[in-house]
Parts: C-alpha cells; sequence; structure tokens
C-alpha cells in the first residue's frame, strides 16, 4: 500500500510540474518583457558599433566610385554616380539608425499599453515581447544581406566600367575589387539586436518540464506487480 500511495504521490506532483511548466514564456529568466526593458539603456552605446560593418563596405564602395568617376568605358559613364549614390544611402542611413532608432525603446512603450490582470493577459504580453525581439533579429539579418547584395552589385559593376588602362584606372580596379571583399564584412558581425534573439532561445530552451509522463512498468507474469517507473522529461 505504502509503494501503491507514493506512486500515486509522484504521479500527481509530476503531472502538476509538468502543467506548471507549460508556459516556457512566464518562466524563463529574463522574460522576454524584461529583456525589452534591459536593452533600452544599453541600445544607444552599441548601435554605432553594430553599423560599422555596413558603413566600412559602403565607404570603401563609396571611395571605389569615386576614382573611377570621369574613367569609364563607353556608355557606362553612369555606374559611377549610381555606385556612390548606393554607397552614400547605406552611409546615411545607418548613422541615422546609430543615432535616433532605438527600436526596444518603442517596443517597450507599444508592450506597456497591454493590459496584465489574468494569466492569460500575462501570457499574450510575454509572447507579444518575444515576436519584438524576433522581429529586430530578422531586420539585422535583412539589412546584413541586403549591404552584401547592393555593395557587391556595385563593386562588379564598378570593375566591369573600369578600362584598366591607366595606371589610376587600374588602382581605381583594384579599390573595386577590394570593396567587393568588403561587402562581404557585415555577414561576419552579428546585431545586437540578432544576439539578443539567440540567447533569449537558449534560456527558453532551458525551461523543461520535470516528467511530461511516468508510466509504470509492469511484470509480464503477474499484473499485481510493478517492475520499475518510466521517467520521460519532455520540452514544452
Amino acid at each position: 500500500m505504502k509503494l501503491i500511495a507514493l506512486t500515486a504521490t509522484l504521479l500527481m506532483a509530476t503531472t502538476v510540474g509538468a502543467q506548471d511548466l507549460s508556459y516556457p514564456e512566464l518562466h524563463v529568466t529574463p522574460r522576454a518583457s524584461a529583456r525589452v526593458k534591459m536593452e533600452i539603456r544599453h541600445e544607444a552605446s552599441y548601435a554605432w558599433k553594430s553599423n560599422l560593418p555596413i558603413q566600412l563596405s559602403a565607404a570603401t564602395t563609396l571611395v571605389a566610385a569615386m576614382q573611377l568617376q570621369g574613367n569609364t568605358k563607353e556608355d557606362q559613364d553612369m555606374i559611377p554616380g549610381i555606385a556612390m549614390g548606393v554607397s552614400a544611402a547605406w552611409i546615411g542611413a545607418t548613422a541615422w539608425a546609430a543615432m535616433s532608432y532605438r527600436p526596444y525603446k518603442s517596443a517597450y512603450l507599444k508592450l506597456k499599453k497591454m493590459k496584465k490582470k489574468s494569466k492569460r493577459d500575462i501570457l499574450t504580453f510575454e509572447r507579444m515581447a518575444e515576436e519584438e525581439i524576433n522581429s529586430l533579429r530578422s531586420v539585422g539579418k535583412k539589412l546584413k544581406w541586403l549591404s552584401v547584395f547592393t555593395n557587391l552589385a556595385m563593386a562588379g559593376a564598378l570593375m566591369g566600367a573600369n578600362p584598366g588602362e591607366t595606371d589610376d584606372e587600374k588602382t581605381a580596379n583594384n579599390v573595386a575589387g577590394f570593396a567587393g571583399l568588403m561587402a562581404f564584412a557585415p555577414l561576419f558581425f552579428d546585431y545586437r539586436w540578432e544576439k539578443v534573439a539567440d540567447e533569449q532561445e537558449k534560456y527558453k530552451k532551458k525551461i523543461y518540464a520535470p516528467i511530461s509522463w511516468a508510466p509504470i512498468m509492469r511484470d509480464p507474469s503477474n499484473k499485481y506487480t510493478a517492475t520499475g517507473m518510466s521517467l520521460t522529461w519532455g520540452f514544452n
């Protein structure tokens, strides 16, 4: 009887534990909403550093375009101007973002307006905070790949428009080649937004239900005898 009572108690305890951890958003530390608030204090300090790889790539393309201006092949004299415009746009956009764009603060102000009275409200609140974090990671990845594509395309166009006859043109061609290599620089450096989202996912994956299933293994020769118990851990 003691064994039966102990088994029943264990089963009830593990079931309650599994149900309690059925929403990892509410048990992860720090919660997504808290992480958003924490990042507000730091986003201004890493804004320039996060955008620096794209700025360096664009600046190299800009220098290559300036060197080639007025020394292109016939009917390709617009290429340097286009390349200068694209690279200048990247430098200007990332400079503005470093000085003014504070997405975590905007996300927090938006989340702050949500009600948090019931458990359902709190769960919705945390999931919306997660969406904000994951959305910023997506923005960071898209910006990097867009930068790579545009600067690489401009570097290739500059090399194609370069006659490569004079020493200056050969130098410009080398700079354009270097710009092509620098176009990949953003891929080697993650935005802070990406790191935050990745870290939150790791924290969330550490939240496991202690025992989500605990079947009793019976003796096949005697239906009244239990030979053991199998414990199964599961991620919710």
